[in-house]
């Protein structure tokens, strides 16, 4: 398992699991959010994959992505677990990268910290859907 597929989970099928809730979301104001998050996610890829590729690496293809909760809120709830994963992830190779590689770290540190800018985005989404609703 390559970095890009330790820091965003399984290889990118964060960001099209985030893409499918929006196509699910009940309210086009969730769906928004959704998309957003999605973008963002796209974008650290795009920016790992870009570091990865000039230090030789190859980036992994994005596996499938298993959809999962019965409802918004078990959805909402779901990316916010992933996304808090990721963050951990980050924060664990951030402390472990290679004092030779800066521009890695600071690219890492980076996308945490607009990762953790987000976490009211996920939250406002889990406090505005209805646990006991059903799809």
């Amino acid at each position: 398992m390559g970095l890009l597929s330790r820091l965003l989970g399984t290889e990118g099928a964060t960001r099209v699991l985030l893409r499918a809730h929006a196509e699910r979301a009940r309210y086009p104001q969730a769906a928004s959010a959704l998309r957003d998050l999605a973008d963002i996610e796209d974008r650290h890829a795009e920016w790992l994959r870009t570091r990865l590729l000039a230090l030789g690496g190859q980036p992994p293809a994005p596996g499938p992505a298993a959809p999962g909760g019965n409802n918004q809120w078990e959805r909402a709830v779901a990316a916010l677990h992933a996304a808090q994963a990721k963050r951990r992830r980050l924060v664990e190779q951030i402390a472990h990268w290679d004092p030779e590689e800066p521009e890695m770290a600071a690219l890492l540190r980076r996308i945490e910290q607009e990762d953790q800018g987000q976490q009211p985005v996920y939250e406002a989404l889990i406090m505005r859907s209805d646990p006991q609703s059903i799809d």
